[in-house]
């Protein structure tokens, strides 16, 4: 991984970073040879050509005088620039007063990637057909959701589905001889298997069409089956559970016909309890106010149940439900700087966290500091513990533009 930090490059006027009292001829500095850029008026080329414009902006400074200048050293060819202050640049050319430049630092830190793990459970009963959204229904605006959702980490998935019914409730609240939810190996369901693999299994699923007419919702048994397909499955990573209904169970399980069985809620506790495996609910149209789904999604570690207003909103929420299950976490808390930062005291950690839309700064007093010389950054306590299980997707340091101030603070660690 390349950890950077950025010095900002101010204007200055040529008597600010000059250094003298007059004697400056283009805002380098005193009367001089330079360089870099192109040569002042009257002042012969010394063959080094026109400034190029590199990763620098418009100064052809190197990195060793990037870091003499942060601390009001000098230019290159001895131009004074004592009046530079820490964290700034004196542009030698064409000053730009947007002009940042960024330098990139070697690091032994590494981001180690863990794959994740989905287990959808999926209502296809007959009311799912109900429209929803812009003219199709609820059963096609969650499978597209989730399809969307799951696209961009396929490749850092494992997925697996079980859908209810398999087998119609013909009486309701009675299941069919033999369960109404096949095992996830049985017909109709989709074992657990790559991201992409799954893909193609879920079209063909939804091509091939319903086993049944969708008579009855047995969700406890959908859950019963989960918990075997859990139990079976060799996975690595962290495992999540959607489930996705539009109502209230009307169909309930018969331990005698697919085996032992459990209440909603208190299945999901024990998935948490015993391994940490988070259940989200989404309750689609009809099923708003159903207190078991809310019940399932406490139970499970996840507050409360998904309601969302449309299909998009449920896209989103999906995307950051499968985007916590993959984790990219640091593989230390100690970080060395190469080269090291000139100027300790004003650097800053700036993180983007997973989920989270942008750049934002880390305090100090969060949990971490650095060398007196500048070289190594040492993150501690929580804040190390959310670095290492996959709260930052990146991490950089750098030194803040006085014209620009920071980003805003992340949350404290717990």
């Amino acid at each position: 991984m390349r950890l950077e930090y950025a010095l900002c490059a101010l204007v200055l006027a040529a008597a600010a970073c000059g250094g003298g009292d007059g004697d400056t001829t283009d805002g380098r500095g005193p009367s001089g040879p330079s360089t870099g850029g192109q040569p002042a008026a009257g002042e012969p080329g010394d063959g080094s050509g026109p400034a190029s414009s590199g990763m620098f902006g418009n100064t052809n400074a190197t990195a060793p005088n990037m870091m003499a200048l942060a601390n009001g050293g000098t230019l290159a060819d001895g131009a004074v620039a004592d009046d530079c202050e820490v964290g700034q640049l004196c542009v030698s050319d064409n000053p730009d007063e947007d002009d940042c430049g960024t330098l990139r630092l070697e690091s032994d830190i590494e981001v180690t990637r863990e794959p994740g793990n989905l287990l959808i459970i999926f209502d296809q009963s007959g009311s799912m057909d109900q429209p929803w959204g812009n003219g199709g229904s609820k059963l096609q605006a969650a499978q597209t959701a989730l399809v969307n959702a799951i696209t961009p980490l396929q490749d850092d998935l494992t997925v697996g589905a079980i859908f209810f019914p398999t087998y119609d409730c013909p009486l309701l609240l009675v299941p069919p001889v033999g369960g109404a939810v096949a095992p996830i190996d049985g017909p109709g369901q989709i074992p657990f298997q790559a991201g992409p693999t799954f893909l193609g299994a879920w079209q063909q699923h939804w091509a091939a069409g319903r086993m049944n007419t969708g008579l009855g919702t047995p969700m406890q048994e959908a859950f019963d089956r989960a918990d075997v397909a859990i139990q079976n499955a060799t996975l690595t990573g962290n495992l999540a559970i959607i489930a996705f209904t539009d109502g209230e169970p009307n169909c309930f399980a018969d331990p005698n016909q697919s085996g032992p069985t459990m209440l909603e809620p208190d299945r999901a506790a024990s998935w948490l309890g015993s391994q940490m495996i988070k259940t989200y609910v989404v309750g689609l149209p009809g099923a708003v106010g159903v207190q078991l789904l809310n019940d399932v999604a406490v139970a499970g570690g996840t507050m409360q149940y998904i309601v969302p207003d449309d299909p998009a909103q449920l896209e989103a929420v999906l995307s950051q439900v499968v985007s916590e299950t993959v984790t990219a976490g640091f593989n230390s808390c100690s970080i060395t700087l190469n080269p090291a930062a000139d100027v300790p005291d004003k650097l800053l950690m700036i993180v983007e966290e997973t989920g989270i839309v942008g750049e934002q700064q880390v305090p100090r007093d969060f949990g971490w500091s650095i060398s007196d010389n500048g070289e190594n950054v040492e993150i501690t306590g929580a804040l190390c513990d959310d670095a290492m299980n996959g709260r930052f997707t990146s991490i950089t340091f750098e030194f803040a533009c006085p014209e620009a101030p920071p980003p805003p603070p992340i949350k404290p660690p717990e």
